[in-house]
């Protein structure tokens, strides 16, 4: 059963924020389970890349910027966007990979890694996506949130 589906796009005015995106699960479920990806991963602009690498480097080590490896040392910069979940009463765990494809589930008996197994109560539950780094110059994002029998 389908519980949550969004579609959108995000950009680096978002970075170092949270989306929360809070959903029901009418009565009691199996399992959870939620797939998110995200698109592009890596920043191909070298010239996007050169400048924002500088920027920080110079706001990150003011007088000690010139100590610092050629920019291209840092290479590729890559967005990075995790999955946090909550359910109606606790913290459920987290997703903090690389990956822009993730599929996570969350059960009694089982839970994806970075998560707790647990019952799947009903209630107001949430998925929170947080946004460490947007370096391209926007994110199209596609967040699924299911309840069933994922485990058979």
């Amino acid at each position: 059963m389908l519980l949550l589906e969004e579609k959108f796009t995000v950009y680096p005015k978002n970075e170092k924020t949270n989306m929360s995106f809070p959903f029901e699960v009418a009565e009691e479920a199996k399992a959870l389970k939620f797939t998110f990806s995200y698109s592009p991963k890596v920043l191909t602009d070298n010239e996007r890349a050169k400048r924002l690498i500088e920027e920080n480097i110079k706001n990150d080590a003011g007088e000690y910027a010139d100590e610092y490896p050629s920019w291209q040392e840092f290479l590729p910069l890559k967005n990075l966007i995790t999955l946090s979940v909550d359910d109606p009463f606790t913290y459920r765990g987290c997703a903090h990979r690389q990956a822009e494809h993730m599929e996570h589930i969350i059960s009694e008996s089982f839970a994806s890694p970075g998560f707790n197994k647990g019952k799947v109560q009903s209630g107001q539950w949430k998925a929170v996506l947080n946004l460490h780094g947007i370096v391209t110059e926007k994110v199209d994002c596609h967040l699924k949130i299911e309840a069933g029998d994922f485990l058979e």
